[in-house]
């Protein structure tokens, strides 16, 4: 499938589109609270709080998200067309849902932990969770993107 000229880096690399950059970063969200409770240190502990009632399950969020902090920095190092690279960038897409399907896991867990009770915070997570893995199973653009590579000099 063919893109505009502005969807290719310099490399001539198809860019991640603006869904998969925010993709990556929900799957991240574990460390984007820690950032954002260690930037406001007063409400830092109720921001935790709120959003990881049980402190070890932020531990295993931050572990789940490790592999979309990975792609992020991988996608600025795919135009060095290093074999190992290559390999690890066009795995990305399975990486990616199998970081998604361990975090949909830790999260019925944490459903179950609190018997179902009805929480904003956990629901819409969720929903967003089960929204973009469809999308990274059905996205041709993922698809495009994780099995772009160099070409060979």
């Amino acid at each position: 499938m063919l893109y505009p000229i502005d969807a290719y880096d310099k490399h001539g690399l198809l860019k991640p589109s603006a869904m998969l950059w925010l993709t990556l970063a929900f799957s991240a969200k574990a460390w984007v609270v820690f950032v954002m409770a260690g930037a406001s240190r007063e409400q830092g502990a109720q921001i935790l709080e709120v959003l990881y009632p049980l402190r070890d399950n932020l531990y295993f969020g931050m572990a789940i998200g490790l592999p979309a902090l990975f792609l992020m920095w991988l996608t600025g190092q795919r135009y060095k067309n290093n074999k190992l690279i290559n390999t690890l960038w066009q795995q990305g897409k399975t990486i990616l849902l199998v970081a998604y399907m361990a975090d949909c896991a830790l999260q019925v867990y944490q459903l179950s932990l609190i018997h179902g009770a009805f929480r904003w915070t956990q629901a819409v997570t969720l929903l967003l969770t089960l929204w973009l893995i469809v999308y990274l199973v059905r996205s041709t653009r993922v698809r495009n993107t994780f099995a772009d590579k160099p070409l060979e000099r």
